[in-house]
């Protein structure tokens, strides 16, 4: 059994997606008129259990959209929609730990889900430093490379990177990204070489003249890379790949007790654009985490270490981008920070019609407001300046007491 929570705009969306799932239309017309805090989707789930679940969620209060098939006693699997309170969902797990088909089972992974979406305040912290999650934090990118997309060869000296961080501490950034090679759709891997001739003498400037206040995280997929960065002053371990292109990445991150960013990725840079496919985006993201999580503890990562990326533009195709966005919260069942990486790609160009990756600044503050009211703790931005401020007024606006 698969289970997401998921958050419907209004009575119509939960409409069109009760009949989605084989709801009758009497069904809809009675279940989308109901009010629940949560509402959760369990999928593959056996048809004989789904009949248990609701007459259980009945029992304390909620109730269960359960598809026609399940109800006429047809053998096989199905997808439900439980609809309960806080109250009501607690009061169904004892239930549960009673019946049979799986339900015992169930009761543990709801419980687990909606006490992991409730979390609201994480903290990072090493190298005696400390950085609380409660309100979003901002990572501005330094890219150290020639070909960037966005801003290529603009840092690519260790004096222009250095100005650069400054500026962006300055304006409010909280963690710096550094990071030697390109990932751009299409782009070619950098020799390991080459990626620690640009981003270890930057660290280690960076720190020499601006300290030890702040954090560092190394945007790499190669554990060679990050070793050396984090003996330079990194503090963080920026993996586009999750963990899966260099095995040995998630047994350093074990040994150092790092924070680490696992991101998600279909493919590889040079092929991730390549027509790019989902059955269903965000149930197949979740379960690739699941599975990496479940990696990285095997290998010695303690999961209050991680921070999870559902990959932006990395092997997603425009309609996976904004599915990812507008469904953002449901990654909160995993109980991690969310970090999301917007700023200035191209689906914002698709969308607006601006070729320029500097012009879509609109775009991208739209995209940073879409995921931060959605649970996003980490917002990875070229413009720190116009991002910090955004976000003040944002806050301020979410946070007055009236």
């Amino acid at each position: 059994m698969f289970i997401t929570i998921r958050e419907f705009k209004d009575k119509e969306e939960l409409k069109n997606y009760l009949l989605s799932i084989g709801i009758t239309e009497a069904g809809v017309k009675i279940l989308s008129s109901k009010v629940s805090k949560f509402n959760i989707e369990i999928s593959n789930i056996d048809t004989r259990a789904a009949n248990i679940l609701k007459q259980d969620a009945i029992s304390v209060g909620g109730d269960c959209a359960v598809p026609r098939k399940a109800s006429i006693f047809e053998k096989g699997t199905c997808t439900v929609l439980l609809m309960v309170t806080e109250r009501s969902l607690f009061r169904l797990v004892d239930k549960l730990k009673l019946q049979p088909f799986k339900l015992k089972e169930l009761s543990v992974k709801l419980k687990e889900a909606v006490e992991n979406y409730q979390k609201d305040e994480f903290i990072i912290s090493y190298n005696g430093k400390e950085l609380k999650l409660r309100k979003p934090a901002i990572m501005g990118i330094l890219n150290v490379t020639p070909d960037s997309f966005s801003d290529g060869g603009k840092f690519s000296t260790v004096d222009r990177a250095l100005k650069h961080c400054e500026e962006m501490l300055e304006s409010g950034a909280d963690i710096i990204d550094v990071g030697g090679e390109s990932t751009r759709p299409g782009s070619d891997p950098v020799p390991i070489e080459e990626e620690l001739r640009r981003t270890i003498p930057v660290i280690e400037e960076i720190r020499k003249k601006l300290g030890n206040e702040f954090f560092i995280s190394i945007d790499t997929y190669k554990s060679e890379v990050a070793k050396k960065a984090l003996e330079a002053g990194a503090d963080i371990v920026n993996d586009i790949s999750g963990f899966h292109f260099d095995k040995n990445m998630a047994v350093l991150v074990a040994e150092k007790g790092c924070p680490a960013i696992v991101m998600h990725i279909k493919g590889t840079p040079k092929d991730m654009q390549k027509n790019p496919y989902y059955e269903n985006v965000i149930r197949e993201i979740l379960l690739y985490f699941e599975k990496t999580l479940k990696e990285a503890e095997k290998k010695g990562v303690k999961r209050e270490q991680l921070i999870i990326d559902p990959g932006i533009g990395f092997g997603k195709r425009l309609e996976d981008n904004l599915c990812i966005l507008r469904r953002l919260s449901e990654f909160k069942t995993l109980g991690l920070p969310i970090l999301i990486g917007t700023s200035r790609k191209s689906f914002i160009g698709t969308i607006t019609g601006e070729s320029d990756p500097k012009k879509r600044l609109e775009g991208t503050l739209a995209s940073v407001y879409a995921s931060v009211i959605r649970g996003a703790k980490i917002v990875r931005v070229h413009d720190v300046k116009e991002t910090k401020k955004f976000l003040d007024t944002l806050w301020a606006i979410e946070e007055a007491y009236c």
